[in-house]
């Protein structure tokens, strides 16, 4: 098999540096992730991922957190064990939110995305279901039947609490354009992560490839955000 090239950047701008993963990728990839780096497809996967890719990387320190204002659509949505849920009511709730965008047939810029999540799920420990939900939207639902999102969920470990979520397109398209993910193009879908809260409506972007450490800070900081809401409510 052909070896996979990455270009791998700190979450400080430095200089570009192309590391090779061969047969041992996934773990090359997980070490990246576990380094705290951020990991962009070079110039020929950003534009071709076995015939699709996704959009332009964004240029460095895009990674930042910028503050945005997302529509929610309570649409009706399948879940990765094919359970009928609403995306407002059942899904998000009143909790606190880590969502990306991905589809199964990715086989570049997407398993990292969701190896980042994995650890994030890790880095949550007992909060995840509970205080906190984590959302993975396919931004392929022709193709990505719950069925294929239980096996992709599978490779990944998800435990209850992170939740896969597919649908009718004209659905999905409307779900995605309100959070600001739409791409015409699914396949130049935007590489980012929302962090939201579901209660007070302050949500978060983060453009490329996120730290996991620096999504659990910003889940850290919103709960804390709460406590400090609550308190101040207090007689």
């Amino acid at each position: 098999a052909l070896p996979i090239y990455f270009a791998a950047q700190s979450v400080v701008p430095v200089q570009w540096r192309f590391v090779v993963c061969g047969h041992n990728a996934k773990r090359n990839v997980e070490r990246f992730v576990h380094q705290r780096v951020l990991v962009l497809g070079a110039a020929a996967l950003a534009h071709a991922h076995d015939g699709k890719h996704h959009g332009a990387a964004p240029p460095a320190g895009a990674v930042a957190p910028s503050a945005l204002d997302v529509t929610l659509y309570d649409e009706s949505l399948l879940d990765q064990d094919n359970r009928r849920v609403k995306f407002v009511s059942d899904v998000i709730a009143d909790r606190i939110v880590v969502m990306d965008f991905i589809y199964t047939s990715c086989t570049t810029v997407c398993p990292v995305l969701s190896a980042i999540f994995q650890k994030v799920q890790s880095g949550l420990g007992e909060r995840l279901g509970r205080e906190v939900v984590m959302v993975s939207i396919s931004v392929d639902p022709s193709t990505d039947t719950p069925h294929r999102l239980k096996a992709y969920a599978d490779k990944y470990r998800a435990q209850p609490g992170w939740v896969f979520l597919t649908g009718g397109e004209r659905v999905i398209d409307k779900v995605l354009e309100g959070l600001g993910a739409y791409s015409q193009d699914f396949t130049a879908h935007p590489n980012m992560t929302l962090i939201g809260d579901g209660r007070s409506g302050q949500w978060t972007r983060l453009y490329g490839f996120a730290n996991p450490n620096q999504i659990v800070g910003q889940v850290d900081r919103l709960l804390a955000a709460r406590k400090q809401t609550l308190s101040k409510a207090l007689p």
